[in-house]
């Protein structure tokens, strides 16, 4: 069983590696007063996380700002608290690859759009979400810090003390306010 994923793991980054390769994407310093466009990534990992990232999708979208949001969750079907929203998505683990590369055009669609600003919102790594991240053309695009995600993201924020989404939302929030002011 280790020997399979370790093939998967190798056969993703080489996956991955390979697109980045050919994608390419116009990077750009922004003030917080520029965005205009914002995509969020998440794992729906349970109910009080779907609602943290409801209220705070609200709050993006209460200062005029168009929100794309795109969660991932590693079931085959959804969950009953999970409402469908015309500017949500939800990947399940139906919509990935055998080595978690996401297949569903709904992605394709999310990487292609040039938004302002991605956020991810995932404090572990999940392949179809650190691919999605990695291949979004997304002009500035912050995440949580780890040493692979580097080549990703342009803002990284620690949340090694983080115990909760809500609290590290509440950090990506403070430092976003505070990019080029």
């Amino acid at each position: 069983m280790k020997l399979l994923k370790k093939l998967r793991n190798l056969t993703f980054e080489k996956n991955l590696k390979r697109e980045l390769a050919k994608n390419s994407r116009q990077r750009l310093n922004i003030t917080s007063d520029e965005v205009k466009s914002i995509c969020v990534l998440y794992y729906l990992s349970n109910e009080e996380a779907y609602k943290a990232i409801s209220n705070f999708v609200n709050e993006l979208k209460e200062n005029r700002q168009k929100v794309k949001v795109l969660g991932y969750i590693d079931e085959v079907v959804f969950p009953h608290y999970y409402s469908q929203k015309i500017t949500w998505d939800l990947m399940t683990r139906k919509n990935t690859s055998w080595y978690h590369k996401p297949t569903a055009s709904i992605v394709k669609t999310f990487c292609d759009e040039e938004f302002d600003l991605l956020i991810d919102l995932t404090l572990e790594d999940y392949q179809p979400l650190i691919y999605t991240a990695a291949l979004s053309k997304a002009r500035f695009k912050a995440g949580r810090y780890s040493e692979s995600n580097a080549e990703i993201f342009d803002l990284m924020i620690h949340a090694d003390q983080v115990q909760s989404l809500p609290e590290f939302i509440k950090n990506v929030k403070h430092y976003l306010s505070k990019i080029n002011r």
